[in-house]
């Protein structure tokens, strides 16, 4: 077996686990996802299927798992799968724990056009209050 082989079974691997907690939770799961990570659902079906090679980028692991209320002993199977992909991803999970976020249901918004505004808006604001709360000016 090749080395991408190799990468497409533990990717694999980790997404069959995801999926497994999925199946377990509420229906909606995989929109309130698309909505955490603001992407669409179809990036979050490929990102939760085995058959696809798409891996999760790891700035979403956190919120992901958060999103999903998995449960510890979740979250450490799902992790130790998921470094055995990606090794190198360890430090960036590592600081990425840091990471504060907040999920703002938008379902009420049908039309996609303003909820992409909106989003966009809020990012906006968001990146100027922090800029703000350090003493920074935002460019």
């Amino acid at each position: 077996m090749n080395g991408n082989q190799r990468q497409a079974e533990l990717v694999a691997a980790y997404k069959e686990l995801l999926r497994s907690y999925l199946e377990k939770r509420p229906s909606g799961l995989r929109k309130r996802i698309s909505d955490a990570i603001g992407t669409n659902r179809s990036f979050v079906s490929q990102i939760t299927n085995p058959k696809y090679s798409v891996p999760i980028p790891s700035h979403y692991i956190h919120t992901l798992m958060s999103v999903c209320h998995l449960s510890p002993v979740e979250r450490s199977e799902f992790l130790t799968a998921y470094l055995a992909a990606h090794p190198g991803q360890a430090e960036l999970l590592d600081n990425s724990a840091m990471v504060d976020s907040i999920t703002i249901d938008l379902s009420a918004v049908k039309d996609e056009a303003q909820r992409s505004l909106i989003k966009r808006t809020l990012k906006g604001t968001a990146e100027s209050l922090i800029a703000m709360a350090l003493g920074k000016t935002k460019d």
